[in-house]
């Protein structure tokens, strides 16, 4: 896929965003055009990574599974309505790529190998560790960011087998509840449920 240029400012993202959950619908068709061309522009930088990623786990774990997404549209709007003073420049996890490997020996392998970057990315100020300090939900793993040279971001996750399965059966009740309970939005019970097999799961880990 070729790279696409960048055709607007920061300033012009940032505008965008604003724009995207303001209440005049006028400006809603360019503020989409705007925001398409900045997620675009992510692509290139996170199949590099990609690349460089798959390299390191033939040696950390050769069966480590590996996915990469950009941030869909709804996605980025409901997190710029959740945190109305952020910019949509600034939002690091537009492109986001995963790695789920078979234990936690492997997921500090593999975030020790990166805590300082590489050649051409650089690791920025952003990055959580959800496994030493968990979310409310209960979700766990590591966060890192990354910048590539020309300036955009892009969010690692790094987590075990059974972490993933557990944020792949939140997201799929979610999707079945209609309820973002990732975000800790949902049925009580729900919330409480996952919140609680997620520690029976830190428990069988030693984390």
């Amino acid at each position: 896929m070729a790279k696409v240029e960048f055709k607007y400012s920061k300033n012009a993202v940032n505008k965008a965003g604003t724009a995207l959950i303001g209440n005049d619908s006028s400006l809603h068709e360019e503020a989409k055009t705007i925001l398409d061309n900045w997620r675009a522009c992510h692509v290139a930088p996170l199949n590099s990574f990609q690349t460089s990623l798959r390299q390191k786990l033939k040696q950390i774990d050769p069966d480590a599974l590996v996915s990469q997404r950009l941030k869909r549209m709804p996605s980025i709007i409901s997190k710029l309505e959740r945190n109305p003073g952020m910019n949509l420049a600034r939002m690091q996890d537009i492109g986001g790529i995963r790695a789920v490997v078979s234990n936690m020996r492997e997921v500090r392998a593999l975030e020790s190998y990166y805590k300082n970057g590489t050649r051409v990315f650089t690791i920025v100020k952003g990055g959580k560790d959800y496994i030493n300090y968990p979310k409310e939900s209960g979700y766990r793993s590591v966060h890192q960011i990354f910048k590539c040279q020309n300036g955009f971001s892009i969010e690692l996750q790094i987590r075990t087998q059974i972490q993933h399965s557990w944020a792949t059966a939140v997201e799929t009740m979610g999707t079945f509840l209609n309820h973002s309970l990732k975000s800790s939005e949902g049925p009580e019970e729900w919330l409480k449920f996952f919140s609680l097999a997620s520690s029976a799961f830190a428990a069988l880990e030693s984390t």
